[in-house]
């Protein structure tokens, strides 16, 4: 690591800088430290970018959505903070601690056949984790992968759309890096879809084998001819391994296999027991010999201070990075959390994006309940909270986004999905009521939902070759069945005129969607047609059900399929938020906004400030709670889009939940409390998040907060 130069910040957001770890194509790479003691390699976006309105809008978005990957078993390095709204944005990935591929082969040559066997099933671990929540690289290669001591992790994935979205990519440029990108990358109008990973993929492993640059080196030019006639050179693989290679490097993308056939090509996913030097001839004994600390010299800039890995390839930049304000002068406004669908017109325009699940309530909008939006201005607040008790017995709550889980009708039981693959229901006191195990390697689990007739979680194992599933548990915690889902890119499940209802594409992620509602009994009941996948968060308030799509438009259905509306927007369509008479949606176009819609789905407003994630309050002061910036700010409004209170403090905001008078909020740290004034009433410690802020649950004086190690619960005193 190298120390830090005059220019370069002291802190970034929350986050201490510990040193410098090098530079790259979006900007310079620092080591920082959370104050929980978790270290960090945050990447500071250069200027070029920085004052471009096209790049920030899909760096929001992308961002968001690589937000969604991530976890045990997915071999990517977990994206944790980012703010793109800065006027430096920045984005902060778990550090890994161990060199990249392209410095390990640069330094100790092609990688033993056994350690690319490993590397080739992490890798196609890594890319089904990567697909299932609808993203694709478009920049896998040797520095993108991080040799850690247990396993390979892949990083910078749901980047490279936002520098194909600026105006400094021009007609003709490639996103991507020369020997490894895709045919279809290159030719202009080429659709890139999961298979242009593939190839990448094919490029990497032939790279680790031989230790030899598989197209050639050169002028670029020449590179990108050799991988449009297939000019590549494969002398030094293991003949265990060529066929394979050969596959993946095939020019039609549907001849290529999918990162599942890769994993069980390569024996099957890693087994978990590597250790440090797993990835030498040498094995640990070759890393103790070293000296234990990992060198990774900056190779293109000469420098080999380095001992730690630098997360993007290195370029000699003199270019001054300044200061980086953990708090912006005014509030800035939050990036919607969800996909940009489409691409730039460049070489390598389209594929697919991110789907990121807003929280909200678990009551749906509209309704009242014990942990919905309900307003008792005659209540008295609570003052003091503390943590009554924790249960870690599952790990961490498994969920994208929004609430930790749900409720029973009663309030006494919370259901979660833990990250050991399991449905969990514990009892009010923390005692564990059942367990199911449901969804064991699946890549993406949705949070609960609760009917008379049981409880409902869609899953979704990609690297399987699943298309998704609706699994139905009853109140005992026995599974009653599983229903196969249109397509691996489903939104999460909602309550619907006492129907089990799912969004889905009923194809690809950019194709068109349907929507789905299920009965006690796993029969479809009716479905809806809409012009694009869902990729966003179903709404429902009364009698209407709001669907937010990838095709720039917010549908209304109704009970039975029937279409109530269909509102076109200017950009891609956020989770809605429906308070009386006015629906709230925000868009993540270039100058992002949030728009004020009639019943009928006609604008009456629109407001740029105000962009970002909202819930309805339906409170006497403000119709909408809202968190903008990254959840850096938390502010109510009223229907006509004014701003009655705001609340910031250097970090960031969960989703907030609004319920008998008192507005709950997570951070990172902690739970908060506010009264309908903005006022806290208290905060209270619970430990770090898992790695996703989710929106705390509430029933009575127990508040349930999600941690790295399980579920806190809080009992609340007056």
């Amino acid at each position: 690591m190298q120390a830090l130069r005059a220019t370069d910040p002291r802190r970034i957001g929350p986050y201490e800088v510990r040193g410098r770890l090098g530079s790259g194509g979006m900007g310079e790479v620092y080591l920082a430290e959370s104050r929980t003691g978790l270290r960090l390699a945050v990447k500071v976006v250069r200027s070029e970018y920085a004052t471009d309105r096209t790049f920030r809008a899909r760096f929001r978005q992308e961002v968001r959505a690589a937000q969604t990957v991530g976890g045990t078993g997915t071999y990517t390095a977990r994206v944790v903070d980012a703010d793109p709204e800065g006027e430096h944005p920045w984005m902060a990935t778990e550090f890994v601690e161990g060199p990249n591929l392209r410095d390990a082969v640069l330094d100790g040559g092609a990688l033993p056949e056994r350690a690319v066997r490993v590397l080739g099933a992490a890798l196609g671990e890594a890319l089904g984790a990567i697909h299932g929540r609808g993203l694709v690289h478009r920049d896998l290669k040797p520095s993108n992968i991080l040799l850690a001591p247990d396993g390979p992790r892949v990083i910078d994935f749901g980047i490279v759309r936002a520098l194909e979205a600026t105006a400094m990519t021009r007609t003709g440029a490639i996103v991507g890096s020369v020997g490894y990108v895709s045919p279809e990358q290159i030719r202009n109008g080429g659709q890139v879809g999961p298979p242009s990973d593939v190839f990448s993929l094919g490029a990497v492993l032939a790279y680790a084998a031989s230790g030899r640059e598989p197209f050639g080196e050169g002028q670029d030019s020449v590179i990108l001819l050799r991988i449009l006639t297939r000019d590549f050179d494969l002398t030094g693989i293991p003949k265990e391994l060529l066929s394979l290679v050969e596959e993946c490097l095939r020019d039609e993308p549907g001849e290529r296999p999918t990162p599942k056939d890769v994993v069980a090509a390569m024996g099957g996913a890693p087994d978990g027991g590597l250790r440090p030097g797993w990835f030498t001839a040498g094995g640990p004994e070759t890393v103790a010999s070293q000296g234990g600390e990992l060198w990774l010299p900056e190779r293109e800039s000469g420098e080999r201070e380095s001992r730690v890995e630098y997360v993007a390839p290195v370029v000699v930049t003199e270019t001054a990075v300044p200061e980086v304000p953990s708090t912006p002068a005014r509030p800035s406004r939050r990036g919607l959390l969800r996909l940009a669908a489409g691409g730039a017109a460049v070489a390598a325009v389209g594929g697919a994006g991110g789907w990121w699940w807003l929280g909200r309530s678990d009551e749906g909008a509209g309704t009242e309940g014990k942990s919905g939006s309900a307003s008792s201005p005659g209540r008295t607040v609570a003052r003091k909270a503390s943590v009554g008790w924790t249960y870690e017995d599952a790990g961490p709550p498994r969920v994208a986004g929004g609430a930790l889980g749900a409720l029973s009708a009663d309030g006494r039981t919370l259901y979660f999905a833990g990250d050991d693959g399991t449905l969990r229901a514990l009892v009010s006191d923390g005692e564990e009521r059942w367990k199911a195990s449901l969804f064991k390697g699946a890549s993406f689990v949705t949070r609960p939902v609760v009917t008379a007739d049981g409880i409902f979680v869609a899953a979704v194992n990609e690297a399987a070759g699943e298309t998704g599933r609706l699994i139905a548990v009853s109140a005992d915690g026995e599974e009653m069945w599983t229903r196969d889902l249109p397509s691996p890119f489903f939104q999460q499940p909602a309550v619907f005129g006492g129907h089990v209802v799912v969004g889905s594409a009923k194809g690809t992620f950019d194709g068109p969607g349907v929507v789905q509602a299920y009965d006690g009994r796993g029969k479809v009941r009716w479905d809806a047609a809409v012009g694009g996948a869902p990729h966003e968060e179903l709404v429902v308030a009364g009698d209407v059900l709001y669907v937010p799509c990838y095709d720039n438009h917010l549908y209304g259905v109704r009970e039975g399929g029937a279409a109530e509306f269909d509102a076109k927007m200017d950009g891609d369509v956020g989770r809605p938020a429906v308070s009386s008479d006015t629906v709230v949606v925000s868009t993540g176009n270039q100058a992002a906004e949030l728009f004020g819609l009639d019943l009928a789905g006609r604008l009456n407003w629109r407001e740029p400030d105000l962009e970002g994630s909202y819930v309805p309050a339906n409170a006497d002061a403000f119709a909408f709670l809202g968190v903008t910036n990254l959840g850096a700010v938390l502010k109510a409004i009223t229907a006509r889009g004014d701003v009655v209170w705001s609340h910031g403090g250097g970090g960031a905001f969960s989703d907030p939940v609004l319920v008998d008078s008192t507005v709950y909020v997570r951070t990172d740290t902690e739970v908060h409390a506010l009264d309908l004034k903005g006022k806290v009433l208290w905060e209270a410690e619970v430990g770090p998040d898992p790695g996703v802020l989710l929106t705390p649950v509430v029933h009575g004086r127990r508040v349930y907060a999600g941690t790295n190690k399980g579920i806190a619960a809080l009992d609340v005193s007056g």
